[in-house]
């Protein structure tokens, strides 16, 4: 099975697929009605929610075949969490969503059309507070909401259904081949769109905004959170220069009017004090520390960091510096400091998450199972303890006792790539062969390469030819993933 840092390896020939789906609804927005039903609602006559759901999944998978994302099950139980809080308060119809965390340093978020929500890990490290990481998640929310895209197919202009697939091209090139790449691609297509190939109106901007700030509102957190990204972002905006630009800010500009619009929208609500949240404080850190290409550097600024007043951060370093020793390998001091830590907080689960993985790191990997089991008994179902023993339990070589919570996530959740890359490991180990070609196909659906999951399956059929019932489920599976390449 091909490594997940292999995926920028079929890039090319990815890209000029996307281009072609581009070009293919470029060339069906010129065939549009002129009289177009009324959007806000399922009943739109030109696009379904259900049409916007099929076409959101092609793109989920050209993003995740084309940059590495970043496979944390406690970044991403985090992420799913405030988003579904966010999500709840909206306006949103639909609410399914996949989230999906791109293994880039660089400040960005997006939305695609059928609940597709992502981010740059850099998110993390830019958002100072829960609230503003929230106010920019509540904006996509608030695109979704409001069907930008389908409106955009309803005004009839040959670049609106463009734009948005040229969006995620951009946000693909940028996170795979690196910020000049993506730039260079999307300044082209600017150029054969006349400067509206990348950008949602103004209108729909402003109005992403407004409706994100009542959906912070109706979440209970700060609804001048956005106003203080903004000023973040324009901050950073003034001391970069061509490429260094948050990516966030070629596709969501920000001036000094659209900061004083979200000032005043604000003025309604009371200035409340919000203290700073641990459990954010400690994704923050996490991010930085599981992404650092430099762990020595991070150690330094963790260490120099600890001389603070603030309770709340000065654990969040210590947890982030136990977290950088373990990956530098000085497991000594990281138990000391985790186990301080947890005396101090028991049930905080990244600090039990954090010891188990410093465990697996020094090939103790029993000694991490236990730990998670523990913790898992306390914490039922809990999806970053149960994937994170299930880790562990692979490197103990107990794959029977892996597939017991592996199997139960990839039906709960089947679109989580991850789980079925662990899923066919588990498989491998326990010599089930048509499992491990089953789940790879899985995997390999999840990432676009239909070719390789058909042949996966294939691959099993001949080792099952004696279950009648498993043949039939197989070929019925390879029918399915044929007709989702045919419409991809």
């Amino acid at each position: 099975m091909r490594t997940r840092e292999k995926k920028t390896r079929q890039y090319t020939y990815r890209m000029k697929r996307l281009l072609y789906l581009i070009l293919l609804l470029n060339i069906s927005s010129t065939a549009l009605p002129k009289d177009l039903p009324t959007f806000g609602d399922s009943s739109s006559g030109i696009i379904s929610m259900n049409q916007e759901r099929k076409l959101g999944q092609q793109f989920l998978r050209s993003i995740r075949s084309r940059a590495p994302t970043l496979d944390d099950p406690v970044l991403q139980d985090y992420l799913e969490h405030l988003t579904y809080r966010l999500a709840s308060n909206s306006q949103l119809k639909d609410r399914r969503l996949d989230l999906v965390i791109i293994k880039n340093a660089t400040l960005n978020a997006f939305a695609a059309p059928g609940g597709i929500i992502g981010i740059h890990h850099g998110l993390f490290l830019y958002a100072e507070t829960e609230h503003e990481i929230a106010s920019i998640l509540a904006h996509e929310i608030a695109h979704l909401s409001q069907r930008h895209f389908a409106r955009q197919l309803q005004q009839g202009r040959k670049s609106s259904v463009v734009s948005l697939a040229g969006l995620l091209a951009g946000v693909i090139l940028a996170a795979t081949a690196g910020s000049d790449a993506g730039m260079a691609a999307l300044t082209t297509s600017q150029a054969h769109t006349q400067n509206q190939f990348l950008k949602y109106s103004r209108e729909r901007e402003a109005e992403a905004d407004r409706v994100g700030i009542l959906t912070l509102v109706e979440a209970g957190m700060d609804p001048r959170a956005m106003a203080y990204m903004f000023e973040r972002l324009q901050r950073a905006s003034r001391y970069s220069t061509g490429n260094r630009i948050p990516e966030f800010l070629r596709t969501h500009p920000v001036n000094k009017s659209r900061i004083a619009d979200s000032y005043n929208q604000t003025r309604q609500y009371p200035k409340q004090t919000f203290p700073l949240t641990l459990e954010y404080q400690i994704m923050r850190v996490r991010a930085g520390v599981i992404t650092s290409e430099n762990m020595p550097a991070q150690i330094r600024q963790l260490r120099a960091n600890l001389i603070t007043d603030n309770d709340v951060m000065s654990t969040v370093y210590e947890y982030g510096l136990a977290l950088a020793l373990a990956r530098d390998l000085a497991f000594d001091e990281s138990h000391s400091l985790l186990q301080r830590l947890r005396e101090e907080h028991p049930l905080n689960i990244p600090f039990m998450i954090a010891e188990a993985e410093t465990y697996e790191m020094e090939q103790k990997a029993g000694r991490a199972a236990e730990l998670l089991e523990a913790a898992l008994a306390i914490n039922t179902n809990n999806y970053p303890l149960s994937i994170k023993l299930a880790e562990a339990l692979i490197t103990d070589r107990k794959p029977h006792a892996a597939l017991d919570i592996l199997i139960p996530i990839t039906i709960e959740r089947p679109n989580d790539e991850y789980a079925w890359y662990l899923l066919a490991e588990a498989y491998g180990l326990a010599s089930n062969v048509p499992g491990v070609h089953e789940a790879r196909a899985e995997f390999f659906v999840l990432n676009g390469n239909f070719d390789q999951a058909i042949k996966q399956l294939g691959y099993a059929l001949p080792l099952v030819r004696h279950n009648f019932q498993r043949s039939a489920r197989i070929r019925q599976r390879q029918q399915e993933i044929w007709e989702l390449k045919d419409g991809d």
